[in-house]
């Protein structure tokens, strides 16, 4: 049971990060994009959405692959708990990486 959930779990986690990077556009990026639709109208006007896309949406679409891949390397290294505990921590290495090269695009 405890190993259904986690491929369910995985397999959730690579579904969500596709739709984001096939989801989010210049038109609805107004709505959904953190940041960004909190920004002033003169804010938004100065800020290069086309390019921050081609950078964001190619990140998560890939990001997708991730959890899975990760997944699978940790599970000839690791068993049990270990498992699930270092491959949860993993997750947010990408994150890590994304929030350091987003910061060119500020403002």
């Amino acid at each position: 049971m405890e190993f259904s959930i986690l491929i369910f779990t995985i397999i959730f986690m690579s579904l969500i990060y596709l739709l984001i990077g096939f989801g989010i556009n210049k038109v609805n990026a107004k709505y959904l994009l953190a940041g960004y639709n909190t920004m002033t109208a003169e804010q938004k006007q100065k800020f290069n959405i086309e390019k921050y896309l081609e950078f964001f949406n190619p990140f998560f679409k890939k990001l997708s692959i991730y959890p899975p891949l990760s997944f699978g390397l940790m599970y000839l290294l690791f068993e049990g708990e270990q498992l699930i505990l270092i491959w949860s921590l993993t997750q947010m290495l990408p994150f890590i990486w994304f929030t350091i090269k987003s910061l060119k695009f500020k403002t």
